[in-house]
């Protein structure tokens, strides 16, 4: 996996991504996520922000990933002027941790990233880790 360093600063310090996950039928569903990125991992929590659910195994990316674990991650940096448009997409396996070193290295990183973690912290909230397979890239 080699990435440019303007995708290495986007991922390093961008604040928020977008989650494409899809179903067993290869139904598309989007969500905005905060993230943390190091080395060949993605992690972004289940947190307790308000859900439309009140079991987090119910979030339809959960089951998503449950039944297909293909996943695309975006980050981008919009600028009305178009030579300092970035993209970068990372598509890979992603995986639910509710324990472990992995599980508590996602949540040191987020944490340490989100300053909003320090009134609502993550604790043992569940963890989606992608393991990136291949990326693009594009900046103007």
């Amino acid at each position: 996996m080699k990435l440019g360093a303007r995708s290495q600063k986007l991922l390093a310090e961008g604040r928020v991504a977008h989650l494409a996950t899809a179903d067993q039928y290869a139904r598309p569903h989007l969500v905005p996520i905060v993230f943390a990125w190091q080395d060949v991992y993605v992690f972004t929590p289940i947190d307790r922000k308000p859900k439309s659910v009140s079991d987090w195994r119910e979030l339809r990316r959960v089951r998503n990933i449950e039944a297909n674990g293909r996943v695309s991650v975006e980050v981008d940096e919009y600028s009305e002027d178009w030579t300092r448009l970035v993209w970068v997409r990372v598509d890979g396996l992603a995986e639910i941790l509710t324990s472990g070193a992995p599980h508590d290295l996602g949540i040191q990183l987020l944490e340490a990233k989100y300053p909003q973690y320090a009134r609502m912290p993550l604790g043992d909230a569940p963890i989606v880790r992608i393991t990136i397979e291949h990326v693009s890239e594009w900046h103007g």
